[in-house]
């Protein structure tokens, strides 16, 4: 399965409202598509790209020890799967041995450790494909079409 790297383009962030968006472009193309997230994971992702750092270790920092204690390194994330409106996502961990092994993980976690860790975030060819925004689907999609620039970066 091909991955294509993508970049975190665009926070769309509302205390207000139940899910917010993160939007992901192929780093060497013009394809894009959203991601709704809780506002818990959107938070802990502004935290991350702020490099703000709790007193205390929160989940995501949970996770990142755990994989560092374990002697593992935490080389990308993987968004490999869209099924029934749902992506599914993977972490890459290469092992003290050197093998890379995936662990599954929501997307939003992914993006959340991915900006922690300051590694790529991966998307299968087939998810691109099928989530990709285009020109003509952000004009018929409302919660897209969003004049609102709180958030983005």
């Amino acid at each position: 399965m091909d991955m294509v790297e993508t970049n975190l383009v665009e926070i769309h962030y509302s205390q207000n409202e139940p899910n917010q968006v993160l939007i992901l472009q192929e780093k060497d193309g013009e394809r894009s598509f959203a991601v709704f997230v809780g506002p818990h994971e959107a938070e802990m992702l502004l935290l991350a790209l702020n490099d703000t750092v709790p007193p205390r270790p929160l989940t995501h920092d949970l996770v990142l020890n755990a994989i560092h204690a374990l002697g593992g390194t935490l080389t990308g994330v993987w968004v490999n799967e869209l099924k029934g409106g749902t992506f599914f996502g993977k972490l890459l961990v290469r092992t003290p041995d050197g093998d890379t092994v995936q662990v599954d993980c929501r997307p939003s976690d992914a993006v959340v450790l991915a900006a922690k860790n300051s590694v790529p975030i991966y998307v299968a060819e087939e998810v691109l494909e099928e989530a990709s925004l285009d020109a003509d689907e952000d004009d018929e999609n409302p919660e897209m079409d969003d004049d609102d620039d709180d958030g983005e970066f």
